[in-house]
């Protein structure tokens, strides 16, 4: 099947079409990526280090990593882990930095991505926890947090005069 550019009537084929479709949307997608696209790029680089890799399975790769890249999780051996920007860009990197000849799938990263998502989550659960015992020692200080939206724009007098009486309890 033949293609006629309307602007010069030069004739192509359907995988030239095709492959510049890729080729827009793989451009596009850099926008994506900001500020680490240099980053994702020299990573999926990486399925072409024995042959060059064609646009259509480097639209393909990047999509996949578009895809953990805006949900901030990615799934592995059934168990689900959710990742920052930031700990997606420091697995990037350390793949990045392996020297790795070829890669054939997303496994490697994503095992990287685990250690990385698993700390962030402990560091996580560690800071919850210690705002939790924070409030805990507030309350037990005697320091109750006003309820929402009773006393916003309440005047200071006018809240003491509430809480000395017990009327805005």
């Amino acid at each position: 099947m033949k293609f006629k550019c309307p602007k010069c009537g030069d004739e192509y084929g359907y995988a030239e079409a095709v492959k510049d479709d890729d080729l827009t949307a793989i451009i596009k997608m850099q926008a994506d990526f900001a500020p680490h696209s240099k980053l994702v790029f020299e990573y999926v680089e990486l399925f072409g280090a024995t042959r060059p890799i064609k646009a259509a399975k480097l639209l393909r790769l990047l999509l996949d990593v578009r895809m953990i890249w805006t949900s901030g999780s990615f799934a592995y051996q059934k168990s689900r882990y959710i990742i920052s920007l930031e700990g997606m860009a420091e697995a990037l990197k350390t793949v990045c930095n392996k020297n790795l000849t070829a890669l054939d799938s997303h496994n490697y990263l994503k095992k990287v991505m685990i250690g990385i998502a698993e700390g962030e989550a402990n560091k996580k659960s560690v800071a919850a926890e210690k705002a939790l015992k924070q409030r805990e020692a507030q309350l037990r200080a005697g320091n109750r947090p006003e309820p929402e939206g009773q006393s916003k724009g309440m005047p200071e007098e006018l809240r003491r005069k509430l809480n000395s009486t017990g009327a805005g309890r």
